[in-house]
């Protein structure tokens, strides 16, 4: 079984997620740490496989420190992140590590089967922003180096597990995939898939709480 340590919102909450996930055949509750500072505290000594977090430990906005706190955890844990999560908060904490962006929307076995993906390394994104952006998103002219279907496969790579999945929504070969992405990657100046989705909302190219196969290409 693999271990989950919840940590910030209300108990109620952290005791409903606890609950779907003791329903899991693959995940068990290590512990509930009420508070994101002691959770990310004992993070070495409870060693757990990933670090749920409600979104409202970071209310208003994730603070300076506790992004880098957090880059630091990602190097013992996965982490995923459960609530509202603001458009504007997605870039900043998946850069600082975070691989898993759910909504509270999400039905049980989809939540615990997005867990399980972050556990083993996936990039899981299922979120509505918790409100309309007030800044509009200026374009990035780093995609003006990209071809039509490059900024297809970008939009993608944010909703996507791995290319073999985003290969077969495309009707495309794993390896015509990935040699896209490793363009893309190369054309961005990034280095993970992670920087890509980052980008990708940041850009504009794709709007959370949207398919991003219906983003703009």
């Amino acid at each position: 079984m693999h271990r989950v340590i919840l940590t910030g919102g209300p108990a109620l909450m952290r005791d409903a997620y606890a609950h779907i996930i003791e329903g899991s055949s693959l995940l068990t509750v290590q512990a509930q740490v009420p508070a994101l500072d002691d959770a990310l505290t004992q993070l070495p000594s409870l060693r757990p496989d990933i670090l749920l977090i409600d979104s409202l430990a970071f209310a208003p906005r994730p603070r300076t420190a506790t992004l880098l706190a957090l880059q630091q955890a990602a190097t013992r844990t996965a982490l995923a992140v459960v609530g509202d999560t603001p458009a504007e908060d997605i870039s900043s904490l998946l850069n600082a590590g975070v691989t898993g962006i759910l909504s509270h929307d999400l039905e049980a076995t989809p939540f615990t089967v997005a867990l399980e993906l972050v556990r083993r390394g996936g990039l899981v994104i299922s979120s509505a922003p918790a409100a309309a952006r007030t800044t509009p998103i200026l374009p990035n002219p780093l995609l003006d180096q990209l071809s039509a279907r490059e900024r297809q496969v970008l939009a993608l790579v944010a909703s996507q597990a791995d290319n073999k999945a985003l290969a077969q929504l495309l009707g495309l070969s794993p390896l015509t995939v990935k040699s896209h992405v490793s363009r893309i990657l190369r054309k961005l100046g990034a280095s993970t898939r992670a920087q890509l989705v980052a980008i990708a909302y940041e850009s504009g190219l794709v709007t959370p709480g949207l398919p991003a196969a219906h983003a703009a290409c």
